[in-house]
C-alpha cells in the first residue's frame, strides 16, 4: 500500500473543520507507507482515526503496533514518532453523531485498542479511496456507509479483544477443507496458538470443540448428498472425509439418530 490522500475538498485546511450540522460527514482519508522514521504534531477540530498494519509508532502515552487502533477526538493535541518503516490507514470525521458512534465502537479517545489487522478493514478502506474518485451522486452516501462499516467491525474486533481471540482463520478453513484429513495442531498454528487455548477460544465462539464442529460440517455434507445424489453411502462416505464406510456410519447414526440408508429412504418418502 502507497501513500496516498483523498479529500472532498481541494484545500486541507477546508477539509480541516468541525460541522455538527450533520449527522456524519467525512472530511479526508488516506495511507501513510514511509520507509523512513518521520515525526508528526498537530491538532484537529475532527476525529482522527489511525489503523496500523506495519511498524511502530510511537505517543507520549502508548506505543502503536500493527493492528492497534486509536482515535484522537477534536481538540486534541496530538504527536507521534514512527520507527523505520511504517504504514496505517487514517480517515477524519466529525458531525453531531461522531462521539457516540466512537463510542459505540468501543474505542476510548486518545487511547491504544489492539483489534489485530483485519482484511474487512482494509477493504473498506480501499473502497472508500475509490469513492473520493469516483466522486459521483452516490459516493458521498457510500463513503458515510464505509466509515459506519470501519467502526462497527473495529466494535466487533475491540469487543473480541476484551475475549479471547475468535479462531477466524481456522474455523474459514475447516468449511473449506473439512473432507481432507484435519488435525488440531495444524489449526491451532493457523492461529499462533496453543492447542488448549485454541480449544478453549473455538468452543467459545463456536458452543462446541473443533473436533464435533468438524464432524458437524461433514455430516451435514453427506446428508445433502444421500437426499439429492443416487451416490453409494462408501462413495459419500468418502467424499465427506471418511474413507471407512463403516466408521462413517457410527457417526452418522450418532448424530442423526438413524442410518445413512435409512435417512435417504426417510428423505424420499
Amino acid at each position: 500500500m502507497r501513500t496516498q490522500t483523498y479529500f472532498h475538498t481541494k484545500l486541507e485546511s477546508e477539509a480541516n473543520r468541525k460541522n455538527d450540522s450533520v449527522p456524519l460527514q467525512l472530511n479526508c482519508v488516506g495511507a501513510v507507507s514511509e520507509v523512513l522514521s518521520f515525526s508528526t504534531r498537530s491538532v484537529r477540530r475532527d476525529y482522527y482515526y489511525i489503523y496500523v498494519l506495519k511498524g511502530e509508532m510511537l505517543l507520549e502515552s502508548c506505543r502503536l503496533i500493527p493492528g492497534d487502533v486509536i482515535v484522537f477526538e477534536p481538540g486534541c493535541e496530538y504527536q507521534y514518532t514512527s520507527r523505520g518503516e511504517t504504514v496505517y490507514l487514517w480517515v477524519h470525521y466529525t458531525g453531531f453523531e461522531a462521539r457516540s458512534l466512537t463510542q459505540s465502537a468501543g474505542l476510548t479517545p486518545n487511547h491504544r485498542h489492539h483489534i489485530g489487522v483485519h482484511r474487512e478493514i482494509i477493504s473498506c478502506f480501499r473502497q472508500l479511496f475509490r469513492e473520493f474518485i469516483i466522486n459521483d451522486a452516490s459516493a458521498g452516501q457510500l463513503c458515510l456507509y464505509l466509515l459506519r462499516e470501519i467502526l462497527l467491525f473495529t466494535a466487533r474486533y475491540v469487543q473480541a479483544d476484551r475475549k479471547s481471540s475468535l479462531p477466524l482463520l481456522a474455523i474459514e478453513y475447516i468449511h473449506r477443507s473439512f473432507r481432507e484429513p484435519l488435525h488440531i495442531e495444524a489449526l491451532a498454528r493457523m492461529e499462533n496458538m496453543s492447542c488448549t487455548a485454541f480449544r478453549s477460544a473455538f468452543k467459545q465462539h463456536t458452543g462446541v470443540s473443533p473436533n464435533e464442529y468438524i464432524i458437524s460440517q461433514r455430516i451435514s455434507a453427506a446428508c445433502q448428498l444421500l437426499s439429492q445424489t443416487d451416490k453409494s453411502v462408501s462413495a459419500i462416505a468418502a467424499d465427506v472425509g471418511y474413507p471407512d464406510q463403516y466408521y462413517f456410519s457410527r457417526i452418522f447414526r450418532k448424530k442423526i439418530g438413524m442410518s445413512p440408508l435409512r435417512y435417504r429412504f426417510s428423505q424420499k418418502a
